[in-house]
């Protein structure tokens, strides 16, 4: 298993950084001015890359008649795909600006790739990652081709089962290529469906990097999602979820993106090790609340110590209780009043 792979300067895996994604690629409108404060305002938020979409609808689409739905602030609204898709691109120049705001607010940009022309987009413009969406398992020819280029692949998982992914990995491995992570998503709100276990099921049976694709605003999933050994998370960010267009109204403002990453940094922070480790804190509170030997009663020089003789009581100053039986049966040397903790001269 590749324990690491590197995205630019960053470097992700297992007992790394969690690599923070914010998903832009439809809320940026592909406008260039509220593009760039978005960036802005990822790197504000502390988010390791922003994800961007190429998009192609002539080399996707074969029906342009389709329609798509979705929810905004003010309700569903329903778009012929085809032309909604085509108004979402830039030009290969407009994307050399947002690549060179990318790189000046110190952010990773990479990109979703559906189509040999996100592909001639991404290499022209030196990208060091490709994304892979959920609905191109079956596109052999594009995982090929974007295997071949020896970079890191980011790949959706989505309404695919085991026999699926095993087929791309046998094609991007073919190529020379193991630089995968798996990101577990889903379709659906259904909690007994979304199979959160399958970030630990994708590291074993596939040995790979696993994150997670997060669906909405909500971060229960993604809490559990660093617990299971994800190294990457992605999340919807837009500047506000009252702009038109989809996608907004499930991802985080601003404010609530910086929340969320720094929520996420302390889960990751917050796993620790396979092991016990008491904190400081713990640790000098275990002086004040465990307990020492101390006499139960007052007790004269010479007596011959019984166990009723002798109690254990706060604070852990002293001698443990788990060595009462050592003192058992032995005499005393020196007066001892009630309460007073015992030595290991004593007897």
């Amino acid at each position: 298993m590749n324990k690491t792979i590197r995205i630019g300067e960053r470097v992700i895996g297992e007992g790394e950084p969690l690599f923070i994604i914010a998903e832009v690629g439809v809320t940026c409108n592909y406008d260039l001015a509220l593009t760039r404060d978005l960036i802005d305002a990822c790197q504000e938020a502390g988010a390791d890359a922003v994800k961007f979409i190429f998009w192609f609808p002539e080399e996707i689409m074969s029906d342009k008649t389709v329609s798509y739905t979705y929810e905004t602030a003010e309700g569903p609204k329903t778009e012929n795909m085809f032309q909604m898709l085509d108004q979402l691109k830039f030009s290969l120049d407009e994307w050399r600006q947002v690549k060179d705001h990318c790189r000046a607010r110190g952010l990773v940009m990479f990109s979703t790739v559906n189509s040999p022309g996100g592909i001639d987009y991404a290499e022209a413009l030196g990208l060091e990652a490709y994304k892979l969406s959920s609905w191109d398992y079956n596109y052999l020819p594009l995982w090929r081709r974007i295997a071949a280029l020896g970079k890191p692949m980011i790949i959706d998982m989505g309404p695919v089962g085991t026999l699926d992914v095993a087929k791309v990995v046998a094609v991007v491995r073919e190529a020379g290529n193991d630089q995968i992570v798996f990101l577990h998503n889903f379709q659906g709100y259904n909690h007994p469906e979304m199979n959160m276990r399958a970030i630990p099921f994708l590291r074993a049976a596939f040995g790979t990097l696993v994150g997670y694709s997060s669906p909405n605003l909500k971060d229960e999933t993604d809490i559990m999602a660093v617990s299971l050994g994800a190294v990457i998370l992605e999340k919807r960010v837009t500047l506000s979820r009252k702009l038109p267009g989809h996608h907004h109204v499930l991802a985080k403002e601003p404010g609530e993106f910086k929340a969320y990453v720094e929520l996420m940094r302390n889960v990751q922070a917050a796993l620790g090790e396979c092991d016990l480790r008491p904190t400081r804190a713990g640790l000098k509170a275990r002086q004040q609340y465990f307990r020492q030997l101390v006499a139960n009663r007052d007790l004269k020089a010479g007596t011959v110590l019984g166990a009723e003789m002798l109690e254990g009581k706060r604070p852990a100053q002293g001698i443990s209780p788990e060595h009462l039986d050592f003192f058992v049966g032995r005499q005393l040397k020196r007066d001892l009043k009630y309460n007073q903790a015992l030595a290991w001269d004593d007897v």
